[in-house]
Parts: structure tokens; C-alpha cells; sequence
């Protein structure tokens, strides 16, 4: 039995890989559950529970805001956009997220700069962030479901025709985050035991 301890934090991603596993019961008996960006509950709860008390995002603009908020939220806006304009950035995060300016963490962006600095990646993606914020507040991380796309862009809720047209963008453009160098840098942080997938910590 998992015991509700202030001190983990367990991130779940959006990877398809989370089908394989039906974690639902024992994601729930954590105190502190964060999900990122568009995740979905209904039709997965057997996969990946329900519980969830921090919503990471980036304020994107095809943000799909949750039935339920959870009650923290927590937003990283890239270092690059927030230099140009804050108070722009403030007001949009609001709007998007649809809830007041005190009811969210802008994370600033001395903070952003510095998790480019420390990864030595430029834009890291909003998994990568929630996963450095966590390392500064809770003594032990878990992740779930961090696949870095790297066999395309597919969520795990996405439906057939939403894969097809991600994964065509893919080719077209030239994506603005390197997976590849994310998925090194938090291999890393589990190989040197920083963090660790909920996988290997329930065994």
C-alpha cells in the first residue's frame, strides 16, 4: 500500500506507454498527483486513476481546461516569450486558463532560464519543467507515462484521426523541442537514482 506521504510527487505523462498498465488503484492512494497540459481521466481511470492535485502546463492556447481544477496549477511559459512582454503573458495565461492571476504559479522566467541552463536544452517541454520543479520540492519523484515521442506524437487519449494529423505536422515542421536530448537527460536523472518511474518503485 502506498502511504500518502507530503514528500513524493508522482508526474504522469501523456505516452501512450501508460495503456500497458493498469495503475488506476494505486495512482490513487498518492496525496500528490500532477498531470500535464490536455490530460483526460474519463475512460483511462483504470490506467491512470483519477486523483489529481497540480495541473502543469505551458498556457498553451489549445489548452482544454479540466472539468475539475485541481488546486494547484502550475504554468512554464518558455524564457523567450516571457522576456518580450510579462504583463502580455500574465493576461493571456489568465484568460486561457480561465481563472484570476492569483490562482495559478507563473513560473518566472529567471526560473525558466535557469532549467535551460541546468539541461543545457533550449525550450525544455512542459514534462521536463514539472519534473525540475518537483525536484526542488519534493524529496522523492516519480514519473509515469514519459515516452518523448519517440516513435511520433502521439497522447495517449488521442484518437485515430488526431494521430494521423500530429503525426504528419511532424514531418512538415520542424518541432520546437528535442526529445532526444530530454530523454537523455532524464534517463540520466533515473540511472543516477534523482528520480525514478513509478514502474521500478512499486516493485
Amino acid at each position: 500500500m502506498i502511504k500518502k506521504d507530503d514528500n513524493i510527487i508522482l508526474i504522469i505523462g501523456n505516452g501512450p506507454s501508460i495503456l500497458k498498465y493498469n495503475f488506476g488503484r494505486i495512482i490513487e492512494n498518492f496525496k500528490n498527483v500532477g498531470r500535464i497540459n490536455n490530460f483526460k481521466i474519463k475512460n483511462y481511470s483504470n490506467n491512470i486513476g483519477s486523483n489529481t492535485s497540480i495541473w502543469f502546463n505551458g498556457g498553451n492556447q489549445n489548452l482544454i481546461i479540466p472539468k475539475i481544477i485541481p488546486e494547484k496549477i502550475i504554468v512554464f511559459v518558455p524564457y523567450d516569450l516571457q522576456k518580450k512582454d510579462f504583463n502580455k503573458i500574465v493576461k493571456r495565461t489568465s484568460k486561457r486558463l480561465k481563472v484570476g492571476d492569483k490562482e495559478y504559479t507563473l513560473i518566472k522566467k529567471s526560473e525558466m532560464l535557469k532549467y535551460e541552463k541546468i539541461t543545457n536544452i533550449k525550450r525544455p517541454t512542459t514534462g521536463l519543467n514539472s519534473i525540475l520543479w518537483a525536484m526542488q520540492k519534493y524529496k522523492t519523484v516519480l514519473i509515469h507515462g514519459f515516452d518523448f515521442f519517440e516513435k511520433n506524437n502521439d497522447h495517449y487519449y488521442d484518437s485515430f484521426f488526431i494521430k494521423k494529423i500530429a503525426n504528419l505536422k511532424r514531418f512538415l515542421k520542424v518541432d520546437k523541442h528535442d526529445h532526444i536530448a530530454e530523454k537523455k537527460y532524464v534517463t540520466k536523472l533515473i540511472k543516477d537514482k534523482k528520480i525514478f518511474t513509478l514502474k521500478e518503485y512499486l516493485k
